[in-house]
């Protein structure tokens, strides 16, 4: 029996969407034996008895195994899907204290940026293990990576990649159509669009429903405030650029150099006046807009949660959900299994796809899946001013991903030197120094070719 692995399943949560969409797929759950591993046992021995909860509660059976040996995992697998967190909750803390020390102010750091550059090596380090283990033991399986920074990551291991299919999948373009459509109050079965661009910075290119464009709706939104106060970032990017993107506020504000070089635009851009805590003290609003430290206080909590999530479950406190989840993971594996085409949007090398971007960056663009195969779609005119807004984007992931791949310092130090937040801030001499640190900070973290004399 051929494996789907899940590879940092002990993040429960996350692990456990597609546990349920497994289990919730007649033809896949009589094909595949579903393979958890996690290097954490803990962890690994919630998310068995998690899976097999929810299996109860479906009323199904499934063949199941759990390792934390990596290559005991891989033995057999069609399919790998990488969904850890490298580290500990105080090496995200060390990525986003040391650069605000410099005054660069991230929200998530987990894209660009000296955050998003510095948890790419620390990611990357696992990934690469992963992927090697991969050529020796499944080469023809698929690589589906949800680890950020996606874009970076998928860029660095397509080009190490010798025979594995590497695949980066992400949930925000499905959430951004879910979102635009409750401001607007459209049916999502209604719904038609076509989105394309770079991972957390994809733009709704055609966004319609019953043939009919849906933006001079978008647009009136501009002027209802309790609409515009929900996506102030992704409002403005709208106003001035035409088109809605697919990555939050909070996120959005730290890509790009309009919104958190000065206090007063933070107050303006990145505030929210929709407080809302929910039961676990997670707030996920502060998180949205842009709050800064927010993203590491919803992670320590979320962390804390992991390890009660079995225990609410086992006594009905945890409602098992009975409908598959929006995450295009199992998705993908039925219709390549099945020959049942779809249409998801992926992370993939961009060679000509959009032709205003550089071969050798990742896209994230329509791709047709099917028994073939995943065969990615050709965007035709894209938006220059969109192309302009992603080469930002671009160019620290490019950098980012040959510095990881060679273990060059210099080319690290050029990545988060081209970052657009942290250039609006820090001189070279500056940058180059938080850069220095940050190596030093995170040694222990990072592979050890990089401190080679």
């Amino acid at each position: 029996m051929k494996k789907i692995v899940i590879v940092g399943a002990g993040g429960v949560t996350f692990s456990q969407n597609f546990v349920r969409d497994f289990l919730l797929d007649d033809s896949l759950r009589n094909s595949y034996e579903i393979s958890l591993m996690d290097i954490d046992q803990e962890r690994l021995d919630i998310a068995v008895e998690a899976a097999d909860i929810v299996a109860e509660a479906l009323g199904v059976s499934y063949t199941r195994s759990a390792t934390t040996d990596l290559k005991t995992a891989l033995q057999d697998a069609a399919f790998v899907l990488t969904v850890f967190r490298c580290g500990d909750l105080c090496h995200q803390e060390l990525e986003y204290t040391i650069p605000l020390k410099y005054g660069v102010d991230q929200v998530v750091g987990d894209t660009v940026g000296p955050g998003g550059v510095f948890r790419g090596l620390r990611t990357l380090k696992a990934l690469f293990e992963v992927l090697d283990a991969m050529e020796q033991i499944c080469p023809d399986a698929y690589l589906f990576n949800y680890v950020n920074p996606m874009s970076m990551n998928t860029i660095a291991l397509s080009r190490r990649a010798k025979r594995v299919k590497v695949i980066g999948l992400c949930h925000s373009v499905q959430h951004t159509a879910k979102r635009l459509c409750g401001f607007l109050g459209i049916d999502r079965k209604d719904l038609r669009f076509l989105c394309a661009g770079i991972n957390h910075q994809a733009f709704m290119l055609k966004f319609e429903a019953n043939g009919k464009s849906l933006y001079p709706e978008l647009f009136n939104c501009l002027d209802k405030p309790e609409i515009y106060k929900q996506d102030k970032v992704r409002f403005e990017i709208m106003r001035h650029f035409g088109y809605f993107q697919t990555e939050s506020s909070g996120h959005g504000s730290e890509y790009v150099q309009f919104f958190r070089k000065r206090q007063d635009l933070i107050e303006k851009f990145c505030s929210n006046d929709f407080p809302k805590v929910n039961d676990e003290g997670i707030d996920w609003n502060a998180m949205s807009a842009g709050v800064s430290g927010a993203a590491l206080e919803c992670v320590r909590k979320m962390r804390q949660r992991v390890f009660r999530f079995v225990e609410d479950m086992r006594a009905g406190k945890q409602k098992v959900e009975k409908e598959s989840s929006y995450e295009y993971g199992i998705q993908l594996i039925h219709a390549i299994t099945c020959d049942s085409p779809m249409e998801a949007n992926l992370n993939v090398m961009n060679g000509n796809l959009i032709s205003s971007l550089p071969p050798e960056c990742s896209v994230e663009v329509p791709c047709l899946v099917s028994g073939g195969g995943i065969q990615p779609c050709r965007v035709e005119h894209y938006p220059e001013q969109l192309a302009a807004l992603n080469r930002q984007m671009i160019n620290v992931q490019m950098l980012g991903a040959e510095g990881a791949l060679n273990h060059d310092r210099n080319m690290i130090f050029r990545a988060i030197a081209m970052d657009p937040n942290t250039s609006s801030k820090l001189g070279l001499d500056e940058i180059k120094s938080m850069t220095d640190e940050l190596f030093e900070a995170l040694k222990s973290e990072i592979e050890p070719e990089f401190f080679a004399k």
